[in-house]
């Protein structure tokens, strides 16, 4: 990767600021968070952020907007041309278009979403001015540890030495403050040096910075959208040197961010939600949210990858769910659809039909709704992609 990048030869009219974003949940709202309210603010943004749903174009962003088809191939072969004998993953590749891209795009600011753990992802081939990590739990153990301080330190890797970085978790793992005092990263922690409360209105970020104060609500749903929030305006805070951005234009951005599949609200009577939750903490966080919310009988289209943890991820539904629709996802790497039904069935009452595909699945939840019903659609960005496509 860095022998590609350094063969691309890029002439730098101005340097980029470049902030790294990586955690388990809460990179892609914490990223559309940054991205909105700098653009806000007057900066020319390029956005690095994965997976994409539905087209391969999501992934690469500029001024909020996805790249053409022609800057991503014209980069592509770029990168065929210099990479010679240097072998490159379908990741590796984009990645390395992305940074091209934006440098050819004279961007201000950079932000680079970590796609797996930190210390040996592709993003981390640029040293980031600076970091931001946001909640640590455990996910992808063949590659990242089964254990959370293993894990923490792998998200740790992004760190540089005298860095500027904020850290969302307040539970974060002493492994990770031990990398960052090593390394003596500036490292602000939740919980320590930010908190938020909440009030009538929106909430308050309590801090000793110059941005502490009342915010207003982000357009993201979900409470866990606060604690992204509170992590992402403690950066700014921390950043404001190099990068100054006014109150004004943080609420602003905070209200008109958006971002698909994140409890994305697609229709109503019924109400249908998408979520790409797929692990145990995204799950509970949905949980709040569908407990905050009035129905009759909740419908869930559900699928999961064989590498992810069914049990943590179905469990909190268990008992509230009426009728689950499940159904393979397009990829080698689903979980058996049996394996599925039979944990289902084996947990609850609650009806469970299973479909052919996908779509067939949304179909038939939607056909199996009343108006006063909630439908989630959730287990996978396999799932959200599949129900986009469907509607």
């Amino acid at each position: 990767m860095a022998t590609v990048y350094t063969r691309l030869n890029h002439k730098k009219t101005k340097p980029i600021y470049s902030i790294t974003v990586a955690g388990t949940n809460g990179k892609g709202s914490s990223v559309a968070m940054l991205e909105s309210i700098l653009i806000v603010a007057g900066y020319r943004v390029g956005v690095y952020s994965t997976p994409h749903l539905t087209t391969y174009n999501e992934r690469i962003r500029l001024n909020g907007q996805p790249v053409a088809d022609e800057q991503i191939t014209e980069s592509f072969s770029r990168i065929n041309n210099a990479r010679k004998e240097v072998s490159l993953s379908y990741f590796e590749f984009g990645t390395l278009a992305a940074l091209d891209i934006f440098e050819q795009q004279n961007v201000d600011v950079q932000l680079l979403e970590v796609g797996l753990g930190g210390r040996l992802d592709a993003v981390n081939i640029i040293d980031a001015d600076a970091a931001l990590i946001t909640t640590i739990d455990i996910d992808h153990i063949a590659w990242l540890g089964d254990d959370l301080s293993s894990i923490a330190r792998e998200k740790a890797g992004v760190f540089r030495a005298e860095q500027k970085a904020v850290c969302a978790d307040k539970s974060v793992p002493k492994s990770l403050i031990d990398y960052a005092n090593a390394l003596k990263t500036n490292l602000l922690l939740a919980g320590k040096d930010f908190d938020v409360q909440l009030n009538a209105n929106g909430w308050h970020l309590i801090a000793n910075h110059l941005l502490t104060g009342e915010y207003s609500m982000p357009a993201l749903q979900g409470q866990h959208q606060i604690q992204n929030a509170a992590g992402v305006i403690s950066l700014l805070a921390h950043i404001a040197d190099d990068i100054p951005v006014d109150k004004e234009s943080i609420n602003q951005g905070l209200q008109t961010v958006s971002l698909a599949g994140r409890l994305q609200q697609v229709a109503s009577s019924p109400d249908v939600y998408l979520d790409v939750a797929h692990n145990a903490e995204s799950a509970l966080a949905l949980l709040e949210f569908v407990k905050s919310k009035k129905y009759h009988e909740l419908h869930v289209v559900f699928s999961i990858l064989d590498d992810k943890d069914l049990e943590q991820v179905v469990q909190p539904f268990i008992n509230i769910v009426k009728h689950w629709h499940i159904a393979p996802l397009k990829t080698a790497r689903t979980q058996s659809i049996d394996t599925i039904k039979d944990y289902l069935l084996q947990q609850s009452a609650s009806k469970c039909s299973v479909y052919e595909s996908m779509s067939l699945a949304f179909e038939g939840a939607m056909n199996a709704t009343k108006k006063d019903d909630l439908l989630i659609c959730f287990g996978s960005f396999y799932v959200v992609e599949a129900c986009l496509d469907a509607l």
